[in-house]
């Protein structure tokens, strides 16, 4: 089950990280590049709580999609501000595929239920935050260039450490390794 989850947030992230190391990041990748991955990060991860919201079995699990959901909309709308005033809101992203793998992941976690879907769901969240802290620290905010741009980056970073951290708490009290 892992296999298509961690698909679906290597999908998204590949979107131009796959391809930057840390040291060729700023030669790689540009602001408008980096808004889009950052954008469909969030956007990825509000669909998925959308699903955790409405299908999670535990109260546990809704009240962390939720915060989720609610987050990573805020983050969204601060990033799609800063990109208006950029001039870069609204620049098609380099590369394909990231939606379809989304799509199928969310599919494949609809398909489950009760204790199994509360299961993969937060082994979802944990591996998709985790890269995602990763893919910012490494690649994308060394790249970020724009100065307002990267304190938003840094100032909500901590909001996704937050995220992995309370996923990781909901599954070990659910006894859910990962």
């Amino acid at each position: 089950m892992m296999r298509f989850l961690s698909g679906a947030f290597a999908a998204i992230l590949a979107l131009s990280v796959a391809q930057a190391s840390p040291a060729g990041a700023a030669e790689g990748l540009n602001d408008a590049t980096i808004f889009a991955i950052f954008d469909q990060a969030n956007m990825a991860d509000i669909a998925t709580g959308r699903l955790g919201w409405k299908k999670g079995d535990s109260e546990e699990v809704r009240a962390l999609a939720k915060m989720v959901v609610t987050d990573h909309s805020a983050v969204q709308r601060m990033g799609r501000d800063v990109a208006e005033t950029m001039g870069i809101l609204g620049t098609p992203p380099d590369g394909d595929g990231s939606w379809a793998a989304q799509a199928a992941a969310l599919e494949k976690l609809d398909k489950l239920s009760g204790r199994e879907f509360d299961e993969a769901y937060l082994r979802y969240e944990i591996a998709y935050h985790t890269a995602v802290i990763e893919a910012i620290e490494t690649t994308l905010l060394p790249a970020i260039e724009d100065p307002d741009f990267k304190a938003l980056v840094e100032k909500v970073l901590p909001g996704f450490k937050h995220h992995l951290a309370a996923t990781r708490q909901a599954a070990d009290g659910m006894g859910i390794g990962y």
